[in-house]
């Protein structure tokens, strides 16, 4: 019996040690990820645009919490965390093992910094929302606590999950960030390597960061402003993902061929058609209202996207949030009452040739600006144009550079310092989306404050509720004024929020396949990126004490997993697999022997 169990055993490990075990320390040594446009240098002073721009950033630096696949604020550079009953005061533990690309320890002191920085040298996304820190205190390297003016329920979903933390070390000799800031040191999975105008921005893995070491060890972002181009070296293999996502009339082609994966998901990244309210004749409310009566926007989705989105609602919030009025009336296309609009207003056709002069008798003449890299953007331009010369409107598609129409929508990205538009495509990121609020930033008249108010939209009574809405903190008070403030914006149309593009990403798997779609967003994010296993390098350094015993041990496998791929997670499990089934062997091998010589030894006493 026992030569019959040894050969057993000795069979089943020779067939456990003839499998290849896949190694979890594989990384993917490089990737290249296409962007359309220059990005700089990805520091928070730099980078351009919403998306890929400030995901890319974000690969850099690190902020307090981090928004994970859902949107969903995590701690990230917090520790722990306690908010006060009246919601004003913050208390923050940090991590005390995070180091910045230089070596210098990250502290509770840069935190204190990057505010104070921001509210010095504003930059408008994160300046904004950090009015209402009235100051901070610092307690030691690691523990430090947010007082604030007033109240804000979205501080953590806002700022904290957005605002990027940078070195006092470093930026406190900068006084022109705008110019000076050519570098970008920050404390996150990748450091930034180098930035070659129009050509690429190239990043590497950061092996000492606080959350383990990333999937990829060098990313490349290779600048191609032409979509055509950007899609074909795509298919080519000369890059292994995009971010920008893919046209409707593509996803067929992309998903036949056998290189390629394709990922859809919802996308809360708007489009729509932008408004100059500060100019006349867009600051009449007839003119604005007879402008959204011509516009069908499920045309648009069904014709343009192809069914790949969700029609808007006319008062800015996405039809999925829980702070969705769904009183608020839909988008219903009437050419009739869009001109009888327009005709009471006082514009009227006094040449007879079909096209509307304004109140004074002056021809109307407008330009769409819309970005020529952008197919649906284009497409979009040219049907809402014919739909505005059907009424009377006459306009016409100014087509140019995506950069060259952000300048002049958006001017240094201040919309203080003016606009040169009529009417425009534009749209923004999922981020604008997350919380109500935002639309303080997008319709308030103090441009201070509205910072995202590109049309200078002007309404007293919008202002009213706005100021209202920072002053509650009734969740139902709350509610109330948003519903009223979108069924303003609905009524007297500031701008006029198209339709939610759906996010078509297409990728190279046989290169990396460890992506994370990120909601409204897609797949080219932090998350992508970096391995947020059991066995972090922040859980190791900090419970070093605690585990000195079996530190070594612990190393190997953190250094292990920290080195694996995001879809490293399946070998490992494999390999965990093998260990159980050859511990299960070697258990039937004992409980054999236990009973044979239970056996015996009953034989023997009988």
């Amino acid at each position: 019996m026992k030569k019959k169990l040894f050969a057993v055993t000795m069979a089943v490990l020779l067939i456990l040690t003839s499998i290849p075990i896949i190694s979890a320390e594989t990384t993917v040594d490089q990737l290249k990820i296409g962007i359309s446009r220059d990005e700089y240098t990805i520091n928070p002073y730099t980078y351009n645009t919403g998306y890929p721009g400030l995901d890319m950033m974000q690969l850099v630096y690190d902020t307090m919490f981090h928004l994970d696949e859902n949107l969903v604020p995590q701690p990230w550079l917090v520790k722990e965390y306690e908010v006060s009953e009246d919601g004003l005061t913050y208390d923050f533990i940090i991590h005390e093992n995070v180091k910045w690309h230089d070596g210098e320890l990250l502290t509770a002191e840069d935190i204190k910094f990057t505010v104070d920085y921001f509210m010095e040298y504003p930059k408008s996304r994160f300046t904004d929302p950090l009015r209402v820190v009235e100051h901070i205190e610092v307690h030691d390297d690691t523990s430090l606590t947010f007082v604030l003016s007033q109240p804000a329920p979205n501080f953590i979903l806002g700022p904290l999950s957005d605002v990027p933390i940078i070195p006092k070390h470093h930026w406190r000799d900068i006084t022109n960030p705008d110019e000076e800031s050519d570098q970008s040191i920050g404390s996150g999975p990748y450091i930034f390597v180098e930035h070659r105008s129009d050509r690429f921005v190239s990043v590497r893995a950061n092996h000492d960061y606080f959350k383990g070491k990333p999937a990829i060890e060098e990313i490349i972002f290779p600048i191609i402003p032409d979509t055509t181009a950007l899609y074909t070296a795509l298919r080519s293999g000369e890059l292994d993902v995009i971010a920008p996502s893919l046209t409707p009339e593509l996803v067929e082609q992309f998903e036949s061929n056998p290189n390629l994966n394709v990922v859809t998901g919802p996308g809360f990244g708007s489009t729509l058609f932008h408004i100059n309210a500060s100019e006349y004749p867009m600051s009449e409310p007839a003119f604005r209202q007879a402008i959204k009566y011509a516009i069908d926007p499920q045309y648009l989705v069904d014709i343009v996207l192809l069914g790949y989105g969700e029609v808007a609602s006319p008062g800015w919030i996405h039809p999925a949030s829980q702070f969705y009025n769904d009183a608020v009336p839909g988008y219903s296309m009437d050419v009739d009452k869009a001109k009888q609009l327009l005709d009471d207003a006082g514009f009227v056709d006094l040449t007879g040739d079909g096209y509307l002069e304004d109140q004074n008798g002056e021809r109307i003449d407008l330009d769409v600006l819309v970005a020529s890299n952008n197919p649906v953007r284009l497409r979009t331009a040219e049907i809402i144009t014919e739909w505005l010369n059907d009424i009377g409107i006459r306009a016409r598609v100014q087509a140019m550079d995506s950069e060259t129409s952000v300048e002049m929508m958006w001017p240094g990205f201040d919309v203080t310092q003016g606009r040169n538009f009529d009417l425009g495509m534009f749209g923004w990121s999922a981020p604008v989306q997350l919380t109500p609020d935002r639309m303080i930033d997008l319709f308030y008249s103090d441009l201070e404050i509205g910072s995202l108010n590109l049309g200078a939209y002007s309404n007293t009574e919008f202002d009213k509720l706005a100021d209202q809405l920072n002053d509650a903190i009734d969740p139902d008070e709350r509610m109330e004024i948003i519903y009223e403030m979108q069924q303003l914006v609905a009524a007297d149309v500031p701008i006029i929020t198209l339709f939610f593009q759906e996010v078509i990403n297409a990728y190279n798997p046989n290169v990396y396949d460890g992506y994370v779609f990120q909601a409204g967003k897609g797949i080219i994010n932090k998350l992508s990126f970096i391995n947020l296993g059991e066995n972090q390098a922040v859980a190791k350094e900090e419970d070093k004490a605690e585990a000195e015993a079996t530190e070594e041990d612990n190393t190997e496998v953190s250094d292990q997993e920290a080195a694996a791929p995001a879809t490293s997670g399946d070998q490992s499990n494999t390999n965990n697999a093998l260990f159980v089934l050859l511990g299960i062997v070697v258990g039937i091998v004992v409980v054999g022997f236990y009973i044979k010589k239970k056996s015996k030894n009953k034989n023997e006493a009988a």
